[in-house]
C-alpha cells in the first residue's frame, strides 16, 4: 500500500483526481478486506486507515460539489407566506 496523501494534499485536488483517487482507495480497501478475511494480511489496521482516507476523500469531494451549488441559489419551490402556510394546517381539537 502506498502512501496515502494528506488532508491538505487531497484539499488541492481537482473533482476529476479525487474521483479517480476514490476509485483506487475503494479497490485496496476491497482488495484488504479479502485479505484479512482470508488471513493473508495480519495488519488489520490497514483496513481503518483506508476507511479513513475514503471518508475524509468523500468530505472533500462533497465540500467541492456544494460549492458550485452556492454560486446558483435556488428559488424556494413552494412562496406560501408563513400565514398561508398556517391557515392549510387544520386546528387539532
Amino acid at each position: 500500500m502506498a502512501k496515502l496523501p494528506t488532508i491538505a494534499e487531497v484539499r488541492k485536488m481537482s473533482v476529476e483526481d479525487l474521483r479517480t483517487e476514490v476509485a483506487i482507495i475503494r479497490r485496496q480497501a476491497a482488495e484488504v478486506r479479502l485479505s484479512v478475511e482470508l488471513s493473508k494480511e495480519k495488519d488489520t489496521s490497514k483496513m481503518k486507515k483506508l476507511r479513513k482516507h475514503l471518508a475524509q476523500l468523500l468530505t472533500v469531494l462533497q465540500e467541492k460539489g456544494s460549492e458550485g451549488e452556492k454560486a446558483a441559489p435556488k428559488k424556494p419551490a413552494n412562496s406560501l407566506s408563513k400565514k398561508a402556510k398556517a391557515s392549510k394546517i387544520p386546528a387539532q381539537s
